[in-house]
């Protein structure tokens, strides 16, 4: 029996299924109906959603068959790997045939894409087939999204912590505490590298893992020095950007002397986020900073030592006492996901994320369809297996589509283990101090990823000086970064800042 044959039959079958709906939708769009009238028979909308995907999955699955049965929408999911997204939405909105939901990842974004009227406003389809997502996040809807008294996007608003993870069974075998201050955390560090905590008689272990394009994984260092990343400080009364805060360089020479002294990940530079996690599921790494979920949840069945790693969270803080994590605003929670101006039909894509967003949908896609993949007796979730295996779930659809709408304090957070669960209170009630702002100044619309890369350059070039003048260094970059649009974005920012705040005044 060919059974490649069959699959590539069935293919074919729905390519041509979809072609033809997409056709008959077209037609009675221009008689101004909406949907395809077949024999006084109404087919269903045709929505299509473009998500980012960072494993594979077949297009064809069970979940996905279940949000088409239960919205009553032919759901059509053009699913892309991570790095592709962003050229692959400008591609299509350029295309003039966008997807009819989609997502964007920056505050930046939101703004273009209001200011060219690519999306719709959505308060009116909120109201009318939206009560799920103004039930888990209608107080979350006015931030980034919320422009000239319209709300323009629904934002993640999803905080998985961020917590500093340290091996507690490599501590407890070299007779250590866990760490609260700076100079206990070095050496912690210093232990982990020199004193073979993997006991293989080698000299090969990583005491902390950092990704350079992997922010999260060097808060906590820049946190000890009371800078905030990625989100502005008040200065003088300015709004100014973290990279220019005091307190920045004196966390860049820290972090310099520990990458001299064989403390961090040698190619933090360069190393690809999958390969770093790999080193630590592989039991080469002492210390890691990155979502709980992942660390002590979703990553246990990937640890591939017998026994198990064991892990404990902790807060490190600085000369000042300070020491936390950036903080975390869920009304600026990204990303956000849009309807398109474009959308033949806005109330069945809003019907689509409603949906999602719901107690069903949030189950059916984290988990897949309960009595197929899951059982819930008397409270307590059971996979059947084999789909206890992240591999077997994806297979059928779980955890494919989660991200598309998520739902707050869902599935996930209910399954969640007690470590990973205080752990994820631990970061988000460590915020330190910020002069936050949910406008975004009109340079960053051009200059943004400039600035971001500058700040990058820099701090790439003095983690790994070998003797050189940190200072010096340091002030041609804050020249530089000024001249190219650093002093302008200070300027308005510290304008947005002073009205948003006149506003919540009021």
């Amino acid at each position: 029996m060919n059974t490649n044959g069959g699959k590539e039959m069935k293919r074919y079958y729905i390519q041509g299924l979809s072609l033809g709906l997409g056709a008959a939708v077209l037609l009675s769009a221009c008689s101004g109906n909406g949907q395809n009238q077949t024999a006084g028979q109404k087919e269903p909308s045709i929505i299509t959603v473009l998500m980012s995907k960072s494993t594979n999955f077949p297009e064809d699955n069970l979940v996905i068959q279940e949000i088409r049965k239960r919205t009553g929408v032919n759901v059509q999911v053009i699913a892309v790997d991570s790095p592709d997204y962003e050229n692959k939405l400008n591609t299509m909105i350029a295309s003039g045939s966008p997807p009819d939901i989609f997502r964007s990842a920056s505050k930046a974004k939101i703004k273009e894409l209001v200011d060219n009227k690519v999306i719709l406003p959505l308060d009116d389809l909120l109201a009318k087939n939206g009560k799920n997502v103004m039930d888990n996040k209608g107080k979350y809807l006015k931030g980034a999204g919320y422009i000239d008294g319209k709300t323009y996007a629904i934002p993640n608003a999803y905080v998985l912590g961020n917590g500093l993870a340290l091996r507690k069974d490599w501590l407890d075998k070299l007779g250590l505490r866990v760490p609260t201050t700076l100079d206990e955390y070095d050496n912690v560090l210093r232990a982990f590298a020199n004193k073979d905590p993997d006991g293989n008689g080698k000299k090969d272990t990583i005491p902390l893992g950092l990704i350079i394009s992997a922010d999260q994984t060097f808060d906590h260092l820049f946190s000890a020095y009371g800078v905030p990343m990625k989100t502005g400080v008040m200065i003088n009364g300015k709004v100014t950007p973290w990279m220019l805060a005091p307190g920045y360089l004196d966390a860049v020479k820290h972090i310099n002397l520990m990458y001299n002294e064989g403390l961090i990940e040698p190619d933090f530079a360069t190393v690809p986020n999958l390969q770093e996690f790999e080193k630590l599921w592989n039991g080469k790494m002492g210390a890691f900073q990155f979502n709980p979920p992942g660390t002590t949840q979703n990553w246990l069945t990937r640890y591939i030592e017998n026994p198990k790693p064991t892990f404990v969270y902790t807060i490190v803080k600085g000369p000042a006492g300070i020491g936390g994590n950036t903080r975390f605003v869920r009304e600026d929670r990204g990303p956000w996901t849009h309807i398109s101006s474009k959308s033949k039909d806005p109330e069945s894509a809003m019907k689509v994320l409603d949906f999602l967003i719901s107690e069903d949908g949030d189950r059916l896609t984290w988990a897949g369809v309960e009595g197929q993949q899951y059982t819930r007796k008397d409270g307590k979730f059971e996979w059947i297996k084999p789909f206890d295996d992240a591999v077997q779930l994806r297979n059928v659809g779980g955890f494919a589509y989660n991200g598309i709408s998520q739902r707050l304090d869902g599935m996930e957070i209910q399954l969640m283990n007690e470590q990973t669960r205080k752990a994820i209170e631990l970061s988000v009630n460590s915020p330190i101090p910020d002069a936050y702002i949910f406008g975004v100044p009109e340079i960053e619309k051009e200059k943004k990823k400039v600035l971001d890369d500058l700040e990058i350059e820099f701090r790439t070039a003095a983690i790994v000086s070998k003797g050189g003048n940190l200072d010096k260094m340091y002030d041609d970059f804050k020249k530089k970064y000024l001249a190219e649009g650093g002093g302008l974005w200070i300027e308005q920012a510290t304008a947005i800042y002073n009205k948003e705040q006149t506003e919540l005044k009021k």
